[in-house]
């Protein structure tokens, strides 16, 4: 089990559970993204259609205190058609709080790629908030993601390079004090108004 700790919250996956495709998980350096660096996820093809399907599943732990706020999803890579057709990419994002089994599922997918001759970047970004999971602690988090080509002639080809989770994160509510204290602290700042006023 591997666990990276980040800016209150941590990330626990099992190796087994993720696609050797998406590589080690890596953490940002503001401390707040999950984001993995493939280098050999791609579909190309030269003549019929094909795809490739990865699959990661991590567990997210909210430190104590903090409340769930959402992931910022981010993935981008590039794509290259030689004379013709398209490419696309797709992604679906789950989240399920771990205590109730609430679960929200979050489905992406690129328009049909179809630039010819030049490289091209590509890119998916989404919210996945908080609405639906019951405020939770503790989420399991399923990703799935399928990359297509489908060129009309000549080569079709498409790679990910980036899969990015931002985490979002609440502090805890600020303490008010009780009206009690308050009164206290109105009554003594006005006690101490007075007497300066007295010596003046």
């Amino acid at each position: 089990m591997i666990t990276l700790n980040g800016d209150h919250f941590s990330v626990s996956y099992d190796e087994a559970l993720v696609d050797p495709l998406y590589k080690t998980a890596l953490l940002s350096g503001s401390q707040d993204t999950v984001y993995f660096l493939p280098t050999k996820f791609a579909a190309l093809t030269g003549g019929a259609p094909v795809s490739t399907q990865a699959a990661l599943h991590f567990t997210l732990a909210i430190d104590p205190g903090y409340s769930f706020a959402g992931i910022e999803f981010a993935e981008s890579g590039s794509y290259f058609l030689s004379k013709g057709g398209s490419v696309g990419a797709g992604a679906s994002l789950q989240a399920t709080n771990s205590d109730t089994l609430a679960a929200v599922v979050l489905n992406l997918a690129s328009p049909a790629l179809g630039a010819v001759g030049t490289s091209t970047p590509w890119s998916l970004a989404a919210l996945l908030g908080p609405g639906g999971l019951d405020a939770p602690h503790t989420l399991a988090i399923s990703f799935d993601n399928t990359l297509h080509s489908e060129p009309s002639s000549g080569i079709g080809f498409i790679q990910s390079t980036y899969v990015g989770f931002r985490v979002l994160t609440l502090p805890p509510a600020q303490s008010v004090p009780e009206p009690s204290g308050l009164a206290l602290l109105v009554g003594g700042a006005l006690a101490a108004l007075a007497v300066r006023r007295r010596r003046l």
